[in-house]
């Protein structure tokens, strides 16, 4: 009896299920130690690198930027007649406290050709009191570290410059160019730098910028912080930067909150629990149905078989699918639901990855689309570009003509640039109420260009009537151009932020424009664009 019953199926079903039960526990126990929880952590360091590298970006924006303004008033003839002593009412003219406090000056030194001082314009760090001076004594006296500083670079460098300076109470930006007439003609007469204090009210200004908090020190050299910290529901991370000073670092530093983090752990151990008591749940089930759906008839039919053949009959689908017994009417019902089953799995695939207005791919698809070229990229050492499109002031289009025109304008646009897309072979998908992002494999940044301008082009042919937009009578788009070259990392968000900040530039620029992204690094503007005819 005992032979019997473990040559039965229902034994043999008891054993394998059972071993797949084991098996897939073990699997999620391995999944989750191996795979899930350590995804999942460092995706959490991803993000807060990703922050982090935004807040030096944006310090090195702003140390740009100090520089491009010292550079402004060094290229001035009036600058260069000044330090020659041939201009008397230039401090007059162009130095006043609220100068120096509106532009966020701490100081402003003029150097003569040989690198002595010859004019010191700055406000005390610690009362706010505007003196002007020749010389670092008395009320200047507390100019004189950065003076020092200063000196000590045009001895090792007679270009433009830029670095960090450990003052006493806070660490500041400074800027340095040769003084030289505006069409760049003649000899450099000097040179003039300007000083920034990071202090707390920059601070306060960067993490608006940033929407970050952002902690500046200033540390030792020998002094080694850890870059990540996880204190609870906070995770810390900050970056060493070299000053002037060897012997003194600054250390910038964000935060964020781990509380999504902590509930997406949670509720993936729920998951993980739900899953294996599911699968127990499923097994037991799947045993009682065996039994009763299976089992049962089989025994039935294997009898008739036995019956009316005397032997064993192997039944395909087709036959099963021929017989006008409940065995055949399940079959060809099974297989009916199959059918209608990959039609609509069809149906939803094609639902979750296309935008129900104008039919282009979503924001979904688009994502997953993005990552594969860039995949590809990597691997075949190709071009990829993207663009960000903005149909201009649409929020007035929707306020004066009502949200249905809204609509109605939204679906020839994108028909407009999907037409071109086709034409050009590349991905276009709307991700946002006005906004459209395109995928342009194996394209150039300058291809890339020329394509935004027939884009360009493409909705102003359309004439859409637009009354109350400032740009134009007509729907105009904005275009922010990025490429895989101009980011610092290979990341999809990294990827699209240049040419997010494109089209930033462009909307801040006029809109109805198309504007290309280039590195920060750049001495010139980061960002290049020019108007279609």
């Amino acid at each position: 009896m005992l032979r019997h019953f473990s040559r039965s199926l229902r034994f043999q079903f008891l054993i394998a299920l059972s071993g797949v039960l084991l098996l897939a526990l073990c699997s999620l126990g391995a999944m989750s130690k191996w795979i899930i929880f350590p995804a999942l952590h460092k995706e959490e360091r991803g993000i807060i690198s990703q922050e982090l590298k935004r807040v030096e970006r944006s310090l090195a924006l702003a140390q740009q930027e100090l520089l491009a303004q010292a550079r402004d008033w060094a290229n001035w003839d009036d600058t260069y007649e000044f330090v020659q002593g041939n201009y008397s009412r230039y401090r007059e003219v162009n130095f006043s406290p609220e100068m120096m406090q509106e532009m966020r000056y701490q100081l402003i030194a003029f150097f003569d050709a040989s690198g002595d001082i010859y004019f010191l314009s700055g406000l005390a760090p610690d009362t706010g009191e505007y003196t002007t001076c020749t010389r670092t004594l008395g009320n200047c006296a507390w100019m004189s570290p950065y003076i020092d500083s200063i000196q000590l670079s045009l001895e090792d460098s007679s270009d433009q410059q830029r670095y960090l300076f450990p003052g006493a109470s806070s660490p500041a930006m400074v800027a340095v160019t040769p003084i030289v007439r505006t069409d760049g003609s003649g000899p450099s007469v000097g040179w003039l730098a300007k000083v920034r204090l990071m202090n707390e009210e920059w601070i306060a200004q960067m993490e608006a910028v940033t929407g970050l908090p952002i902690t500046i020190e200033q540390l030792p050299s020998s002094q080694i912080e850890p870059m990540t910290t996880i204190e609870g529901d906070t995770i810390y991370a900050q970056h060493l930067l070299p000053t002037n000073v060897p012997a003194i670092n600054i250390s910038i530093g964000t935060q964020l909150n781990r509380t999504h983090y902590l509930a997406s752990l949670d509720t993936i151990r729920y998951v993980l629990i739900w899953t294996a008591c599911l699968m127990l749940f499923v097994i037991g089930f799947v045993l009682w149905l065996m039994e009763r759906i299976i089992l049962r008839p089989l025994k039935a039919l294997s009898v008739f078989a036995r019956q009316a053949s005397g032997e064993d009959t192997r039944l395909d689908s087709a036959l099963l699918c021929q017989r006008s017994d409940e065995i055949g009417i399940l079959a060809r019902s099974f297989e009916q639901q199959l059918t209608r089953q990959r039609e609509l799995n069809a149906e939803l695939l094609n639902l979750s990855t296309h935008d129900a207005l104008t039919g282009l791919p979503n924001r979904r698809l688009f994502d997953q689309e993005l990552q594969a070229a860039i995949h590809e990229t990597e691997a075949r050492s190709q071009p990829l570009a993207v663009m960000m499109l903005d149909i201009d002031h649409f929020k007035l289009f929707n306020d004066h003509y009502g949200h249905q025109k809204g609509d109605e304008c939204l679906q020839q646009v994108a028909l407009a640039l999907q037409n071109v897309a086709a034409s050009h072979n590349f991905l276009i998908a709307r991700t946002g109420g006005e906004e459209f992002s395109a995928l342009l494999p194996n394209i150039s940044a300058n291809t890339a260009k020329q394509i935004g301008y027939q884009l360009h082009r493409t909705v102003d042919q359309l004439k859409l009537p637009h009354k109350a937009s400032p740009v134009a009578p007509h729907v105009t788009i904005s275009v922010g151009i990025g490429s895989l070259d101009d980011s610092s990392d290979i990341s999809p968000t990294a990827l699209m932020s240049t040419a997010d900040q494109a089209l930033y530039r462009a909307k801040a620029a006029g809109r109805h424009q198309v504007m290309v992204f280039t590195p920060p690094t750049s001495s010139a503007s980061a960002y290049t664009h020019d108007t279609p005819l």
